[in-house]
């Protein structure tokens, strides 16, 4: 547990860093000097792009809704909206938002829906998330929308090529569930020579290779079984990021700058393909010197540290703050 608590401090701590070189190259005086300089408009610009963010959530309810009602299982909106604000807090601060997911899975089983639904659903969320981003990384490369080179083209190709990767695990998994099992039932063959008291234990086998068939047939339901499914999750998908990726749109726009709105969904949609490897916490550190890097053309210098900070606020510390509230509330309630 101190080396969990010590990775999602430290994601933290070098977020702050950088935030911090930058205000410091800037200048502390000019930058409060900036920000005294915005109109008051200007809140109204912030909370839009935090009121965005904040409807990129209610998609992503919205989908583990849809998802869990094509398994047969219900579930209200309200605990859908939960399961995703309470993983927040794991999923901001871990390489690759992977602390997110057991989060998910466990909210969802607390919630009545059993394990091998729940991890279907929350790993299939994944595999919606890969095939939007594997469609516009494809339009990205062949609409020529954007000209990727150097150490930036290797982290966009290592970030699709894990997006890939997950989708092949995604579909051997649909068909490994005989697999699974028998390799689960020669480990349990195993324990029982070494020791008879088989009890329980042949019980507990028995329950995760039943779970193993839930999670396979909850997949293929998602995937295979009925193609209209898969439109509605990657429609469902495509709304919640084009959601969050408005947030930047916004902020620059209350500076009194028109931005090129495609160009930015392209780029956040990079950012988030290199956000994927797991390098550091949450991507800290990283994310802020690369949109630094890419939103430079768009905004002078004072405003650029001023953005970066707001949109980190807002994509980041938002969801720590947000998602350590509600854990607070589950865990006292």
């Amino acid at each position: 547990m101190k080396i969990v608590s010590g990775i999602k401090f430290l994601g933290i701590a070098i977020s702050i860093i950088t935030l911090g070189v930058f205000v410091y190259i800037y200048g502390p005086y000019n930058l409060l000097k900036t920000i005294s300089s915005l109109p008051p408009i200007y809140l109204v610009f912030f909370l839009t792009a935090l009121g965005f963010h904040l409807l990129s959530l209610v998609f992503w309810a919205l989908r583990i809704k849809y998802l869990a009602s094509v398994n047969g299982q219900k579930i209200t909106f309200m605990q859908s909206l939960l399961t995703v604000v309470s993983s927040l807090f794991a999923a901001t601060l871990t390489p690759g938002y992977i602390g997110g997911e057991p989060v998910r899975i466990k909210k969802l089983s607390d919630y009545g829906m059993n394990p091998g639904s729940s991890a279907a659903l929350v790993l299939g969320e994944r595999g919606f998330d890969a095939i939007f981003f594997i469609v516009v990384l494809f339009l990205i490369i062949i609409g020529g929308f954007i000209s990727i080179s150097g150490p930036f083209k290797l982290y966009v190709y290592i970030g699709g090529v894990v997006l890939i990767l997950f989708l092949v695990i995604l579909i051997v998994s649909m068909g490994a569930a005989s697999l699974f099992k028998k390799i689960l039932f020669r480990i349990e063959n195993y324990f029982t020579r070494k020791d008879k008291k088989e009890g329980k234990r042949k019980e507990l086998f028995l329950k995760i290779a039943k779970e193993i068939e839930t999670f396979t047939s909850s997949t293929k339901t998602m995937f295979i079984k009925n193609p209209g499914v898969v439109f509605a999750g990657v429609t469902i998908t495509a709304l919640l990021w084009i959601s969050d990726f408005s947030v930047p749109v916004v902020l620059i726009m209350g500076f009194g700058i028109t931005p090129d709105i495609l160009y930015i969904i392209f780029v956040q949609v990079i950012l988030v393909l290199i956000s994927l490897i797991p390098i550091t916490p949450g991507a800290a550190g990283i994310m802020e010197v690369l949109m630094l890097a890419t939103f430079s053309i768009f905004l002078p210098h004072g405003f650029l540290v001023i953005f970066i900070i707001f949109w980190r606020f807002i994509t980041f510390y938002f969801n720590i703050i947000l998602g350590s509230f509600t854990i607070h509330k589950i865990v006292t309630k």
